[in-house]
């Protein structure tokens, strides 16, 4: 266990009166959706945890940060093996520097870098994992996605299977969601940003596709950082305008460091959603009669393709 992940453990403290008492009343709401999320996964019959009980105060420093590499002339990511999780194509860090000096060395290796903060992670069950009090300071629909998708984690994981994992509990926690706040103008908010999700899935999609083709008809990785430019620039002057999100949440992507890296990242975390949604369909929508199948069989469905780690 690391020296980050005991002083997490240390700082936790139960959420009970005397602690709600010291939040914001925007806060306070937060923490009334992470309940209802809590219950709803319940009752949807994922696992029973004891997670997201605690509360961690780290001001609004990321819980952990992220660093995501690639090869500068391939769409794939530069993965690393750990214990339990299998093979991923990122780097968990507490401390923001250190993930910084991390992403520097990689890229003086020729490497592709991408970092950014988690609002949260899981541990997969293996302990008790707090909130941090700055996902109380989000918005009470995302804090109720955030914490059902990580529950889904703790319920279903397949080691070394990045992409099929976070596809799952994207989705699970947007169909909860949409269950939960039904009627509400929240699940119109939540079908719309799930939309754009999907919008930017395919984007991402067509400029891997290009920069595979690029990439195949380079000789060296200079030339292909050098040709690769004009690509990410029509991505950005053309595809972001014409891709007709309905939320502002990729309202930054015209000015997003773009890079291998960047693509894998977020590739790796939308997977291939439709297969999902027709399994969920064979099973009139019972959301819980699709969780159960995946507990009762984690994994690829005879009929979806398979989501590869590069996506």
């Amino acid at each position: 266990m690391s020296v980050g992940q005991v002083r997490l453990l240390l700082d936790r403290e139960p959420l009970e009166p005397e602690v709600e008492a010291r939040l914001s009343s925007e806060e306070r709401r937060s923490l009334e959706a992470l309940r209802r999320a809590t219950a709803a996964a319940e009752s949807l019959g994922l696992a029973r945890s004891g997670s997201y009980r605690t509360l961690v105060d780290r001001g609004a420093a990321p819980l952990v940060t992220l660093v995501i590499a690639a090869p500068p002339d391939r769409v794939e990511p530069y993965g690393w093996w750990f214990p339990i999780v299998g093979s991923v194509p990122y780097r968990g860090y507490f401390d923001p520097a250190r993930a910084d000096a991390f992403a520097r060395g990689l890229a003086d290796e020729g490497l592709d870098t991408y970092v950014r903060p988690a609002v949260l992670y899981s541990t997969l069950g293996w302990f008790d994992d707090p909130v941090p009090r700055s996902l109380l300071a989000l918005e009470p629909l995302f804090v109720f996605e955030t914490i059902v998708h990580e529950l889904v984690h703790e319920t279903v994981f397949v080691s070394g299977d990045l992409a099929y994992n976070e596809a799952l509990a994207s989705f699970v926690a947007h169909e909860a969601a949409l269950r939960e706040h039904a009627g509400t103008p929240e699940a119109e908010l939540a079908r719309a940003r799930f939309a754009d999700e999907r919008r930017f899935g395919a984007l991402l999609d067509a400029l891997a596709a290009d920069l595979s083709a690029l990439y195949a008809s380079v000789s060296s990785a200079e030339e292909a950082r050098a040709r690769r430019e004009a690509v990410f620039a029509r991505f950005r002057d053309e595809a972001t305008a014409a891709a007709g999100f309905e939320t502002d949440r990729f309202e930054g992507l015209a000015r997003a460091p773009l890079s291998n890296a960047f693509v894998v990242a977020h590739r790796t975390y939308l997977g291939d959603l439709p297969c999902f949604e027709r399994e969920l369909a064979g099973l009139a929508g019972d959301l819980a009669a699709f969780i159960a199948a995946h507990r009762e069989s984690p994994g690829r469905r005879s009929d979806c393709p398979a989501i590869s780690s590069e996506r």
